[in-house]
Order: structure tokens, then C-alpha cells, then sequence
């Protein structure tokens, strides 16, 4: 469907030449549009997928859109991958007509999940146990899907490093004295897209880093660089009902507020890193090893322990277990796709999806040779000349989950019920894994790292 705009206000502005060093570069279902900043100049940019757009004949042409009045660098996302998008720019001021054309340029969107794996650094010699990411900056016509932001991962003594790019690591320190092992990292942004006036260059938002641990010792951040000492060890206050010292292996949020889980059953909330309380309910003893929140929030846990909860904090569990293998982590389909499908993976191949967010369960999957599966995430995705999907109620896929396996080899499905694979990656020992939304970045044992973007 075409994006209906007038060439200008034709108010007192003027046209100017287009942007310099304009460039496309392909991505995960995506394709990023680079050029030469010049923040006095409004900038418009056309797409279409058919080679011959300029910036004056974009409207007729299939799959056309346009973006007016766009930053660069400008992250286009939900593209069909597999399928050549074309693009043009002219540039204007104060609401004139646009002026000529850019020469056009082209990418075409990939899924990076099975064919763009590469080898990242090796960060030290400490085994990293979780990866993490916030959103600073969403894509200009997809708000709900991540264009840029800051990647975490944490491991054994306290280890922590963050990365804007997922590819290159720097070192955070801990607080002094703090060795526990860290097991989970998320991150929460407050306010995405800040801009500062003139010269309109981009400056990160408010930021909320949470990280869990041995212990339930705890550590939080509001840039990734300088972190402290939470207070989710019933040994540390201020924590509210907390009664004991579990380690805490899993931790999501939503809207800042951030939920945890682990041994014991434990489960426990905050909304600042430092003040932290325990759940109303906590229906099983058993230990906890992954949380995440869609429509719902749903934990995983030992001896297939699933456990539901609308808020966080009041929780519920299936009258009869769906399997009585290890489930580690949980994923579930995000806003914006086909909602309520939930993924569970765990020991021994198996993988337990829910198509209502997590109130009926399919039966037990086992992928081939039965391999312990440690992660599984879900990103929105578009795929071209896709057929409705009668498992799906005969709606088109619109996300697609990826597992990895504890020696690196990657499984992905549309449905979270049919899944192709195996796929290879280039890390051998990983022990988590993590979808941005715009690819993936795993890491394991030594400080091994990999990426696909």
C-alpha cells in the first residue's frame, strides 16, 4: 500500500539537492539508510520493491511507502526478507517542494538466524551465563521493533560487559567486593528516540539495567557503565518478604518493571534495581530457570514446571504437567505479530508450545538426537509469498522463534510446532542467547561470543 503525501507544503521553504553518501545496507529483516548528516536540511526517503523509483514516481509502484523528515541513520524494519527493496531521497527546507532525486539504491533483507552467524571476541576467561539488550532507538515505521540500543552480558565473579553493536565487548566493573556469579541481564528504556535540539544529534535515553545471581545477589545500573548492589538477597534490605538467599537464574521486564526468577520456586519483583519483593504466590518448590512476558508472563522451571501469571506477581500452574523434563527458557511471540504463542525449551530435545498464552499446551516435541537445549528466542518477522499456516488458525506466520542447543547449533519454527534445523554456529559452548530484534548474540564458557545481524 502506498504512503499518500504531498511533494511540499509549498510554503516558504525550498528544495535542496539530495543527501550525500546515500547507502543501503541489508540486516535482519531490515535494511539501515545511511547518509551525510546535514541537520538544517529536511530529508524524505522512497521505497518501493521495483528498481526504477525516484522521489517523484514512488506512489504507483509495488510495496511503495515514504518517510518524511528522517534521521540517519534510518532503520526500516519488518521488510520481506528474500525480496529486493529499492530506495530513493530529496531533500527540502521549511516545508518547500522536494528537490531532484538521489541516484537509487538498493538492498535485500535476510534472516540472519541460520545464515549469519560469525565469531565475536572472546571477552576473558570467565564463563558468561546471560545476555541482555534495551531498545534506545525504534525503527522509523515499526515502533514496536528495536532499530538500536546496548547489548549486556554477565557471567561468573561479577563479570559484565556491555556492547552498542553486539559484535565488540567493553569491560563494566561491579562494585568492589562483589564476586557472585551473575546469571541474567535485561535492560529497560524509559523514553526511546530522544533527540536533543540542535544540532539534532541523538543522545541515550534514560536508561534501567537489572542483573540476578548466585545468592540472589543482585546488581543494577541507569547507563550499563557504573552499577550497584541491589537489595534482592534477604540478607540486604530493603527487600520485602524476602525469607531467602535462592539463586536467582532468569530475569524480564515490562514497563520497568522487572520480574525474577529461581531456586525454590522463588519470584520476586522490582522496579528500581534497589527495592525488591517477593511474589504474592509462589505455587512450586521446584527451581525456576526462565521467565518471559508477552500477553502473559510464563516461567519454566525442573520437571517441566510451567507456571502462569497475568501481572508478575499472582501465579498458577497447570492442573497436569505437559512433561517432566528440565524446560530452561521460555519465549513468547511479541506485540505486534500473531500473540500467544508461547515456546518452552528444555533437556533432552524437548520443546512444549501453547498457542493461547499458555493456557493449553501441545504435545511434547523432541527434536532429533534429544539435544539439551539452553535458549530460545522470538523475533517479528516478514516473510515473502508465506502461505496461511492451518496450524496457526490459517493466519500468515509473523514471528519466528530460534532455539540453540548447548553446542551451538541453531533450530528456528514459525509456529513454535514445526521446526527445521539443525544449523550450525560458530560458538561450540554457549550458555545463553538473545534476540534484539534485529539478530542474535550468543555467548558460553571461556568469554566465547558469536553474532548474526
Amino acid at each position: 500500500m502506498a504512503t499518500v503525501l504531498l511533494g511540499g507544503c509549498l510554503d516558504n521553504g525550498s528544495t535542496y539537492a539530495p543527501p550525500a553518501n546515500f547507502a543501503a545496507t541489508a540486516g535482519d529483516g531490515r535494511v539501515t539508510l545511511t547518509w551525510t548528516p546535514n541537520w538544517a536540511i529536511d530529508y524524505w526517503v522512497f521505497s518501493a520493491t521495483d528498481p526504477s523509483i525516484t522521489a517523484f514516481n514512488w506512489i504507483d509502484l509495488p510495496n511503495a511507502h515514504a518517510y518524511t523528515i528522517v534521521p540517519t541513520p534510518l532503520y526500516l524494519c519488518g521488510l520481506f526478507m528474500g525480496d529486493q527493496y529499492y530506495f530513493a531521497a530529496n531533500g527540502r527546507t521549511s516545508g518547500g517542494p522536494g528537490g531532484p532525486s538521489s541516484p537509487t539504491v538498493s538492498a535485500t533483507p535476510y534472516d540472519a538466524s541460520t545464515t549469519s552467524w560469525m565469531t565475536g571476541p572472546t571477552v576473558s576467561g570467565a564463563n558468561i551465563y546471560g545476555v541482555g539488550y534495551t531498545s534506545l532507538f525504534t525503527c522509523w515505521n515499526s515502533p514496536t521493533t528495536s532499530g538500536a540500543g546496548i547489548f549486556a552480558m554477565v557471567g561468573a565473579g561479577g563479570a559484565i560487559y556491555t556492547s552498542s553493536d553486539g559484535k565488540s565487548w567493553a569491560h563494566q566493573a561491579a562494585p568492589a567486593g562483589f564476586t557472585s556469579d551473575l546469571y541474567a541481564v535485561t535492560g529497560y528504556t524509559a523514553f526511546t528516540n530522544q533527540y536533543v535540539p540542535w544540532p539534532g544529534l541523538p543522545v541515550p535515553p534514560p536508561q534501567l539495567w537489572v542483573t540476578v545471581g548466585a545468592g540472589g545477589s543482585s546488581l543494577y545500573s541507569t547507563d550499563g557503565v557504573n552499577w550497584q548492589i541491589g537489595g534482592s538477597n534477604a540478607s540486604t534490605m530493603p527487600c520485602i518478604n524476602c525469607t531467602t538467599n535462592q539463586d536467582l537464574h532468569d530475569i524480564t521486564q515490562a514497563y520497568g518493571i522487572f520480574v525474577a526468577v529461581g531456586n525454590a520456586g522463588t519470584i520476586m519483583s522490582t522496579y528500581d534495581g534497589l527495592n525488591w519483593i517477593m511474589a504474592a504466590n509462589q505455587p512450586s518448590s521446584y527451581n525456576l530457570w526462565g521467565i518471559a512476558r508477552g500477553s502473559v508472563y510464563v516461567a519454566v522451571g525442573e520437571h517441566g514446571t510451567i507456571l502462569t501469571s497475568p501481572d508478575g506477581s499472582n501465579w498458577m500452574a497447570p492442573s497436569t504437567p505437559v512433561t517432566s523434563n528440565n524446560l530452561r527458557k521460555v519465549a513468547i511471540s511479541p506485540m505486534g505479530s500473531l500473540t500467544g504463542i508461547v515456546v518452552a525449551v528444555g533437556d533432552q530435545g524437548t520443546i512444549v508450545t501453547s498457542l493461547n498464552n499458555g493456557l493449553n499446551w501441545s504435545p511434547v516435541i523432541t527434536l532429533p538426537g534429544a539435544p539439551n537445549l539452553i535458549s530460545v528466542t522470538v523475533e517479528n518477522k516478514v516473510f515473502a509469498n508465506v502461505s496461511a499456516d492451518p496450524l496457526l488458525e490459517f493466519a500468515a506466520p509473523s514471528s519466528e522463534f530460534v532455539a540453540m542447543d548447548s553446542t551451538g547449533k541453531v533450530y528456528t519454527s514459525v509456529n513454535g510446532i514445526e521446526w527445521s534445523g539443525p544449523s550450525q554456529t560458530p560458538i561450540s559452548n554457549p550458555n545463553a542467547m538473545f534476540a534484539s530484534g534485529f539478530g542474535y548474540v550468543a555467548a558460553g564458557n571461556g568469554g566465547t561470543t558469536a553474532y548474526a545481524f
